[in-house]
């Protein structure tokens, strides 16, 4: 599209800007609206449908994964045919012309044991793909968790002042007419930068937690002050120790891609033996000479493996069996200890939250309004009221960073079995 713009009774220099300012702004309008809108409001499933599509970190595996399908195209392909021209002069007279065209005869099944590693390695890329994927779910599910715990502490944070600050325009009109001292309402206002560092925190924490949530999922696609929607509801599981660890060694992606590459070391052996057969050139010769004599001929051309009969590649080959073989045991053995270090913390999180949940959190809520009515009427002292609100922020703050740990181990668990848990 081209859009031609006429100014036309413009005095001033000043005056030419502003038009043609404003009349940019109204041309090209309709095509920046017409891009890609950025999410203002992101639920969990959002963010990993944008993490799927958008996050850097796969999109460049999935590029990886296209570079080594390539290599199968390589791999297929048959030898080129040679042709070689000669021509030779034979005293003062005589020429000679010379045509030969060959084709390599590839022996001993190089082509599909070529073919049979490269699908082996294609394999090996797909399966680390999947297991790329897995690691940035989980962490967009924990970095999605730090938002919601980040912003709960506002919440916490920001209702707590406002009592606070019920309590000091009660207490500063009792200490207008005497009834306590000017110092009861300093200690009250001092006790408000404690829930004022609390929130000026959480802001911050939501913003770090925000702009990594958008790093994870694709900035480009999220606005900078998304809303990210969910709740910090408790969810219990009831998987076992033996069934989660059945599952992860049937599903995770890393265990694949170690059995993959086992495949693949075993294909680049048989690749390596089938290379130090030898392959044959049949050749085709075509010769003319000035007097006007044609001659064909057919030959054979082949190596003489003597020396070199691929000893070194094929005991490369059989060493890198040995070493993946002990990489995919390292694996499982990985995959194992990493259950059962989650398990251990998801049993742990679950009972302080439960704890707290149930026992100390009410225990503390009811203090704190007890205290509290208590000393709106002058029934308990400035410092037992400060002592409640102090228990009372404590414990909800140890109750949400119990229940976002616990949602974090929750989604690692989730990770090392590589699927969701149910209870």
């Amino acid at each position: 599209m081209i859009a031609r713009i006429a100014v036309d009774f413009v005095t001033t220099p000043v005056s030419r800007v502003l038009v043609l300012v404003g009349t940019l702004a109204v041309c090209f309008a309709p095509i920046a609206s017409s891009g890609q809108e950025r999410a203002t409001r992101l639920t969990l499933d959002d963010a990993l449908r944008l993490a799927e599509r958008e996050n850097p970190t796969l999109r460049a595996k999935r590029f990886e994964l296209d570079v080594t399908r390539a290599g199968e195209i390589t791999a297929g392909l048959r030898p080129n045919p040679s042709a070689s021209y000669t021509a030779e002069k034979f005293g003062a007279n005589i020429q000679e012309y010379t045509v030969t065209v060959g084709q390599t005869i590839e022996l001993g099944g190089k082509r599909a044991r070529r073919l049979d590693s490269a699908r082996a390695a294609t394999r090996v890329t797909r399966f680390e793909v999947d297991d790329i994927r897995r690691q940035v779910f989980a962490q967009v599910k924990k970095t999605f968790t730090d938002v919601l715990v980040a912003r709960a502490t506002l919440v916490l944070a920001e209702q707590t002042l406002k009592t606070l600050d019920d309590v000091e325009r009660i207490q500063r009109f009792r200490a207008e007419r005497g009834d306590i001292s000017e110092l009861e309402l300093t200690r009250i206002q001092l006790q408000r930068f404690t829930f004022e560092r609390d929130a000026a925190d959480a802001r911050q924490a939501i913003a770090a937690t925000t702009i990594a949530l958008r790093a994870l999922v694709g900035a480009a696609s999220v606005a900078p002050d998304v809303e990210v929607l969910g709740d910090l509801g408790f969810r219990d599981v009831g998987v076992s120790r033996d069934e989660a660890v059945q599952r992860a060694l049937s599903a995770r992606p890393d265990l694949q891609a170690a059995d993959a590459a086992r495949d693949k070391a075993k294909a680049d052996v048989a690749l390596a033996r089938a290379n130090a057969k030898w392959d044959i050139t049949p050749q085709l010769e075509y010769k003319r000479t000035d007097t006007n004599d044609n001659t064909f001929g057919f030959g054979l051309s082949l190596p003489l493996r003597i020396f070199d009969r691929n000893q070194g590649e094929i005991a490369r080959t059989q060493a890198e069996v040995e070493r993946v073989t002990a990489q995919r045991d390292a694996t499982v053995a990985q995959i194992v200890s990493e259950i059962e270090t989650v398990l251990a913390a998801v049993t742990t999180l679950r009972q302080r939250v439960e704890s707290l949940r149930n026992v100390y959190l009410p225990k503390a809520e009811q203090a704190r309004n007890t205290v509290e009515f208590a000393y709106r009427r002058g029934g308990v002292s400035l410092l037992d009221f400060l002592d409640a609100q102090r228990t009372y922020r404590e414990t909800s703050l140890e109750h949400l960073r119990a229940l976002g740990n616990y949602w974090s181990a929750l989604y690692q668990l989730e990770a090392a079995v590589a699927g969701p848990v149910e209870k």
